[in-house]
């Protein structure tokens, strides 16, 4: 911490599983796929699923990207550190308010999954407020755990992992048999959504990427607690790739399987919560039952990361008097070594955003587009500066394939960008994260810029040494 002039506050417990299981659970494929398989069938039916490994290998660019950047600056706050470094006080304010705004976000959506997953057992409507109050009550109980300090909400988090591993793989091993035992129509996996009158489907085809989108995000989260993580340069960025890889080709051979065994295609897309119907219908409502509870199992220990990494993000922030009330929002809890004011705020604004949504629908675009932004500020920065940066022994590095793969990812962002803005569909969240970009543009240019300027804030204004201008930009 001393090479980046910030003092140790943050307690250094979590190890290369913990490490993992921060990236994993906040990816948790069975959030996303359980969120957004009834917009994939109903839109573009089952050959939707096709869109999940085109996905995979773009965010899979990007999370080479910030592997790098993780090994050179394991600092908590990953893009605003890495961006503020690399590109200047004000983009990296901008990235690191949109990685706030899109954290709070996303929370709410995710915990959906768990009201989804009550409202099938309970047979409660979609539009039903009891929904939200479930979310809400979830929300709750994640902040209280997190309040007790990272090594509790670690130990959950980690068991989560176990579980959501081995419920995964476990379903797919069974569908596998039954798929060999029933011998169902492999022509189902290419079976097409009723694409809109007079409108080719391969537009319909691609925004099926917004389950892929939504779900394969956060495998930075890893980056966002290295200075909770034990020699964080080498473990981190192991976490980040591992991560992605493992979630992908786990989340594929569900997707696969899961439509292998529909026996009702048109039964199934009029359903309020297909992948339950699915599951119960080939499984029984015993075994179903008890695949629902580790489903539930990841999606709490998914929002339990999610929160951590947006406290993590605002502590970062404060620490550096670029956020609101930064006196207050730096304070780490002497007994657990928790950012507790940050937790507290987190949880309550994502509260409120789940309240005041208008529908589950837009909260899952807003929050696929939000973090394809902060890549790209992300990956552009380092695009433009990677030269820059010191090449340490033994630390992760893409070496002279560096300038391909950023150019690679970048040209995936601004395609899955495109993708989850341009459709008439998704409108709505493409002015929820423009409203997000002006009210941090605004922000920055009517108080953050000054405060910079002043010396009173950004990272050349910690508590404790003054960094050189003219120093490494990663030092």
């Amino acid at each position: 911490m001393s090479r980046f002039h910030y003092k140790q506050e943050l307690r250094r417990t979590i190890r290369l599983f913990g490490s993992f299981a921060v990236a994993f659970s906040f990816i948790s494929i069975t959030t996303g796929i359980f969120a957004n398989y009834e917009l994939v069938l109903d839109r573009s039916g089952p050959a939707g699923i096709w869109t999940w490994p085109v996905v995979i290998v773009g965010q899979l660019l990007v999370a080479l990207v910030f592997a790098e950047l993780a090994a050179k600056m394991p600092l908590t706050g990953y893009s605003y550190q890495w961006v503020t470094r690399l590109g200047g006080s004000g983009w990296g304010w901008f990235t690191g308010w949109v990685s706030i705004c899109f954290l709070i976000i996303v929370i709410p959506s995710v915990n959906h999954g768990i009201a989804s997953v009550v409202g099938h057992i309970w047979d409660i409507p979609n539009a039903s407020i009891g929904l939200k109050w479930i979310v809400c009550g979830v929300i709750a109980l994640q902040a209280l755990i997190h309040v007790f300090g990272v090594r509790f909400a670690e130990r959950i988090n980690s068991a989560a992992v176990f579980s959501e591993i081995l419920g995964m793989v476990g379903l797919v091993l069974i569908f596998v048999f039954l798929a060999v035992k029933n011998q169902p129509s492999l022509g189902i996996l290419l079976e097409r959504g009723p694409a809109p009158e007079g409108q080719a489907y391969l537009p319909v085809w691609i925004m099926a990427c917004l389950m892929g989108a939504y779900t394969i995000v956060g495998f930075e989260s890893a980056a966002n607690l290295s200075e909770e993580t034990i020699d964080a340069a080498r473990t981190v960025p192991k976490a980040v790739i591992s991560s992605v890889v493992v979630s992908g080709g786990v989340g594929m051979l569900f997707l696969i399987v899961t439509i292998l065994s529909i026996r009702d295609l048109d039964a199934v897309i009029e359903s309020s919560y297909p992948l339950p119907m699915i599951i119960e219908t080939n499984l029984g409502k015993p075994v179903a039952m008890a695949f629902f509870l580790l489903v539930v199992i990841s999606i709490f220990a998914c929002g339990l990361i999610i929160m951590a990494s947006g406290s993590r993000m605002i502590y970062a922030m404060a620490r550096d008097n670029v956020f609101f009330g930064n006196t207050l929002f730096r304070r780490v809890s002497a007994s657990t070594s928790a950012p507790v004011p940050a937790i507290l705020l987190v949880a309550i604004l994502g509260a409120l955003a789940e309240w005041y949504s208008e529908s589950l629908e837009q909260l899952l675009a807003a929050a696929a587009v939000l973090p394809a932004l902060v890549y790209l500020m992300t990956v552009v920065t380092y695009a433009l500066r990677r030269k820059s940066l010191t090449p340490r022994s033994g630390q992760f590095s893409l070496g002279r394939w560096g300038g391909m793969v950023a150019g690679l990812a970048i040209a995936w962002l601004v395609s899955i960008i495109a993708i989850l803005t341009i459709p008439r569909e998704f409108h709505n969240a493409t002015w929820v994260s423009a409203a997000v970009c002006v009210v941090g543009v605004v922000l920055y240019w009517g108080w953050i810029k000054g405060r910079i300027a002043r010396g009173i804030a950004g990272v050349h204004a910690a508590d404790v040494n003054v960094v050189d201008e003219k120093a490494d930009p990663v030092e």
